[in-house]
């Protein structure tokens, strides 16, 4: 039976950000154009007193199973939300006990001060310009936090931002991000007796002063929010696991303020508060107050059990975690914002191996990675573009320090409104592959070691790790000292009571596969104790429309908003470098048969992982020892025949316990048991530069359409493809022809780049001489996924968990008789 297609959020980056490698860096019309594509549909205004309580401290009251005789009144609280429930489960404020709810007497003591003071006065000028407002701006923030110390008195003396102040600033940042031009915000809020002479968003040292608060100033809100997103966007950057940046705007115009607050889900603001008004002044005191409520870098939303440096998992290894290398991030305000940590656990018979992992310098197939798209301006594509930098894995990787390179593209979603990353159409391009190092798209002191250490004493001060308590994990599978392990963060969207999240039952059952990396354990964030990191308290109800401030004009239907999302945590032992890097073309080759047999293991649990890219398809030089791959042959399935082939190719190829190609992440994957009875929201599940074409004109043209295995061999393809035509291996004597050939696989003309590489012939001295090696294994793999397309073309109504396993038997004998061709050496 038929049944409602499914089309699945997919974004996890973000659209616009950076520069890639060779190009000008992105400008500030083009990174607000795409701060209002990011949070277009998902911005909110609550009242001063609830973003009050929002804002403030808090714990997390315990839940009650029953209502009490005492207070018949009283009911139940929300259960705890845990890794199991995280989706179905809506935290909300009435779960917790706010420490400004309990300072009312304080408070008013504080805005009795204020008004008295007459700050209106000192928001007049004779001038309309926006510039004439900074000084007057400054010292009314500035008299606040005055009368709040007044007010609060020794509350005060523990608060962390008990220095806060704010200077015109009006000036550039030190640092970009990611490629950026530097921003310029109008005022800067800092910690701090004396204005600092320079201003980071990353500090590196102690001596560097780092900005906490950021104010724009500008006579229009949408203007001004899209420019106060791009600050937002520097708070993410020096802390990409908070839990949401603040950002002031003041409407010169209008005299209005409001306190932005930037979440992975869009933004929710204060509603306005007038400042010529006595209402306005005690609003912005109340939530000023808040502010100065927070005594612990987790009461302001900051990670209390990583500092980018070390990491705290103590349900598998009791002590701090130095993180030995970002392996990959995604700079963005909404979305994903994926972050992936190299970790090394020391072993303790060295008692200098903590130091050691910190100074050793870095394998050099391991760096940081920059996985944030950019925009560029190109004449032959007249719309602003996604741009991926991927950084080039050099040389192999010993088989127990296999780290991931997420190279490639970014996942992009549906065409339709209110999608995750905006309104517009996802036809966009990737970015020119860096093939080697570039510098203005990542973090370069990661690669210092020198700076390293540094950066881990400031940080070892400042944010001293903790076990935080939260509920433990139903499998863990414990690190040991001398371990390699790789952490993965995202923020995962919630989509509805009956759409569970398959990535972490996909890992612990698939996990140690052959072609899958062994999983340690999957776990939900907790950045204090009990308080799960979400932005749900930053979310109305699903029913409360009349919180959406509907800044930019969006046209959303309500069962696309909001958007609550989860810190999802996953640690999984190896997976490899890029496909890219591969030193040849048999190594490459074998490293896809491998992958395509880790994906079958997950077609074999009853998983599909729909997202097969370049960023998680990924090798290893050194064999890895996995299970055996094994597939059942039951004398009563419908394809025994097919999967004895199987074996016996497997058979032909060597295929041992010795790995080399794995499949990573599973955000997109579907469980075929549930996948066919669910309803489902209605986007497409890939990644742009490497979907079939089916799915891609299913999505152009909004059709209905079944993703099937058939669509994850065709990606699988693309991504060979992909590392053909990108592989350093290629030296041309005449560059233009592959420059213009990676020009159409990354931007919009893949079908222009497929065309070429199965229909003529290419040489090692137009194209290169692994492309040149690799072109016919290309032409007849793309056969042969035609002619499987074509078989099947008529039996599309056959959607059903038998049906697409025998697609995923099918595809892989398809695969594997091509690849048998080009690995198999004739006997003599």
């Amino acid at each position: 039976m038929q049944s409602t297609p499914l089309r699945k959020k997919t974004t996890s980056n973000s659209r616009f950000l950076g520069s890639g490698p060779g190009s000008n860096p992105a400008s500030q019309d083009i990174l607000k154009g795409s701060m209002r594509e990011q949070l277009f549909g998902q911005t909110w205004e609550f009242p001063p007193e609830r973003l009050s309580q929002l804002l403030s401290a808090k714990t997390r009251k315990l839940a009650t199973a029953t209502q009490t005789a005492n207070d018949p009144t009283e009911t139940a609280n929300d259960p705890p939300i845990m890794l199991e429930n995280h989706y179905k489960v809506i935290d909300n404020i009435e779960n917790y006990n706010c420490y400004i709810d309990t300072l009312a007497v304080a408070v008013a003591k504080a805005q009795k001060d204020f008004i008295e003071r007459q700050p209106s006065q000192l928001l007049q000028t004779t001038h309309d310009d926006e510039r004439s407002h900074y000084a007057g701006l400054v010292k009314n923030l500035n008299t606040g936090l005055d009368s709040c110390k007044a007010g609060l008195g020794n509350e005060v003396q523990q608060a962390i931002y008990k220095e806060l102040k704010f200077y015109v600033w009006d000036q550039l940042m030190e640092d970009g991000v990611d490629g950026a031009h530097p921003l310029k915000p109008d005022l800067a809020g800092v910690l701090g007796k004396e204005k600092p002479n320079s201003l980071f968003w990353s500090p590196r040292s102690k001596g560097e002063a780092g900005m906490k608060i950021p104010v724009e100033v500008k006579n229009g809100w949408s203007e001004l929010v899209a420019q106060a997103a791009t600050y937002a966007r520097g708070l993410f950057s020096a802390n990409p696991l908070r839990q949401f940046a603040l950002v002031i705007g003041y409407n010169h115009k209008e005299h209005v303020m409001r306190f932005l607050v930037f979440h992975r889900g869009g933004l929710t603001a204060s509603k306005p508060l007038e400042l010529d008004s006595e209402q306005g002044q005690k609003d912005l005191i109340l939530l000023l107050s808040s502010i100065l409520t927070w005594k612990n870098l987790a009461d302001a939303g900051f990670p209390a059990w990583c500092n980018e440096h070390q990491v705290h998992l103590p349900a598998i290894y009791p002590h701090p975690v130095d993180v030995y290398s970002v392996l990959h991030h995604t700079f963005c305000v909404r979305g994903r914002a994926p972050r992936v940590y190299y970790l090394k656990i020391p072993c303790p018979a060295d008692p200098t191996s903590v130091a050691k992992v910190a100074r050793a310098p870095l394998d050099e197939y391991i760096s940081p990675v920059s996985h944030t798209p950019g925009i560029r301006r190109s004449r032959r594509i007249q719309e602003k573009e996604e741009r991926s930098q991927v950084e080039r894995s050099q040389g192999g990787t010993p088989a127990s320090n296999a780290v991931p390179q997420q190279g490639g593209a970014a996942p992009v979603s549906g065409i339709r409104q209110g999608h995750e990353m905006g309104s517009q159409a996802l036809i966009s391009g990737l970015a020119r592959m860096s093939l080697t190092q570039d510098p203005s798209g990542i973090n370069t002191y990661d690669n210092d070691p020198a700076l390293i250490m540094i950066s881990r004493a400031l940080a070892s001060t400042e944010s001293p790790l903790s076990a935080i308590r939260s509920p433990n994990p139903s499998s863990v599978n414990h690190l040991k000292p001398g371990d390699h392990a790789v952490l993965k963060l995202s923020w995962i969207p919630g989509r509805g009571l009956d759409h569970k999240p398959v990535e972490p039952d996909l890992l612990e059952k698939c996990g140690g596969m052959f072609g899958v990396p062994r999983h340690y354990y999957s776990f939900l964030a907790h950045h204090k104790d009990d308080c799960p990191t979400t932005n749900h308290l930053f979310l109305p109800s699903d029913t409360d429309q009349t919180a959406r401030w509907n800044l930019f004009g969006a046209n959303v239907s309500s069962d696309k908003i909001p958007e609550a999302r989860s810190l999802l945590g996953h640690v999984i032992s190896h997976a490899g470098h890029s496909l890219v890097s591969a030193p040849d073309f048999r190594s490459l080759l074998l490293a896809l048969v491998h992958a395509h047999l880790g994906y079958h293991n997950m077609c074999q649990k009853g998983f599909q992982h729909r997202d097969i890219s370049i960023g998680n398809v990924l090798m290893v030089d050194n064999p890895i020892e996995s299970a055996h791959f094994h597939i059942d042959t039951p004398d009563d399935a419908s394809d025994r025949d097919v999967r004895v082939n199987i074996l016996s190719l497997c058979k032909d190829l060597n295929i041992s316990n010795q790995c080399t190609g794995f499949v990573i992440d599973g955000d997109m994957a579907v469980n075929w048991k549930t996948y066919f009875e669910e309803s489902h929201t209605g986007d497409k599940s890939g990644t742009y530069q490497f979907m079939s074409n089916a799915l891609l004109r299913a999505q152009v043209h909004e059709l209905d359409y079944w993703h099937s295995p058939i669509d994850d061999y065709y990606s699988f393809y693309y991504v060979a493809q992909w590392a053909c035509i990108w592989s350093a291996l290629n030296t041309p004597k005449v560059s233009r022809p592959l420059d213009a050939l990676r020009t159409d696989i990354a931007g919009t003309s893949r079908a222009d780049a497929t065309l070429e590489v199965t229909g003529k012939r290419m040489t090692s001295e137009m194209y290169g001489a692994l492309l040149e090696e690799a072109q016919p294994f290309l032409k007849d793999w793309y056969i042969a996924l035609t002619r499987l397309e074509d078989k099947w073309v008529n039996n599309r109504d056959n959607t059903s968990a038998l049906g697409f396993r025998s697609r995923a038997d099918h595809g892989l004998q398809t695969f594997l008789r091509v690849a048998q061709k080009y690995l198999v050496v004739p006997q003599s």
